[in-house]
């Protein structure tokens, strides 16, 4: 009973001593993103996932546990997805050219991450990252058989929404207020059968 009683005054203590350092801002920045892997169909590459650029937005809460470590929840909506590029062959499809489309999607990101300072003012951190896709839609840059679909744009709505990736990244306090962030995550579920996610964010956190 001691022993638990002990735990328990243990716990209130780090808990209000935590509570007293907690801190809440917003956040925001851009990203690079991309699917992978490439698709391949009879040892010819018929899918080729590249980047594009994106940007995010949100809030976090800083849970602090020690003078050098802390919990970091944060809320974000992020445009993320990937540039596709498509390659026919006459052989496969009856058709030799190449499509080219710019794959967006609109992402609701919970980050949860462990933090904890190097030296002075930088910061490591690794965690865990959920997802949820509220929309995809997919902009048609180049048709090289049909010059005129160029610029058509259709939206999805039957494709793999949840997503959950691991982060890490590094960060470097500016000032008391603001700090700079530099982030990866890699995507561990595969979406719509063949597809995971890989994304590098970067930008700015303020604390209020």
């Amino acid at each position: 009973m001691k022993k638990i009683n002990l735990l328990i005054a243990l716990l209130i203590c780090i808990t209000a001593s935590a509570q007293l350092d907690n801190t809440f801002g917003i956040k925001a920045g851009t990203n690079y993103s991309q699917f992978r892997p490439d698709v391949e169909y009879y040892g010819e590459k018929v899918q080729d996932f590249q980047g594009k650029i994106g940007y995010y937005i949100g809030g976090f809460f800083n849970v602090r546990i020690s003078d050098k470590t802390s919990i970091r929840p944060e809320l974000l909506l992020a445009n993320q997805g990937t540039t596709l590029n498509e390659i026919y062959s006459e052989f496969l499809y009856g058709e030799e050219g190449e499509v080219v489309n710019k794959v967006n999607e609109l992402v609701i990101l919970l980050p949860i991450n462990f933090r904890f300072e190097l030296i002075e003012s930088f910061f490591l951190e690794v965690g865990i990252q959920p997802g949820y896709a509220l929309k995809r839609t997919i902009v048609a840059k180049k048709v090289s058989f049909e010059p005129s679909w160029e610029g058509e744009k259709t939206t999805y709505s039957n494709f793999d929404r949840f997503d959950f990736g691991l982060n890490g990244g590094l960060g470097f306090d500016l000032t008391d207020q603001l700090e700079l962030n530099l982030r990866y995550s890699y995507g561990l579920i595969e979406r719509d059968n063949t597809i995971k996610t890989s994304v590098i964010s970067f930008g700015l956190g303020f604390n209020l």
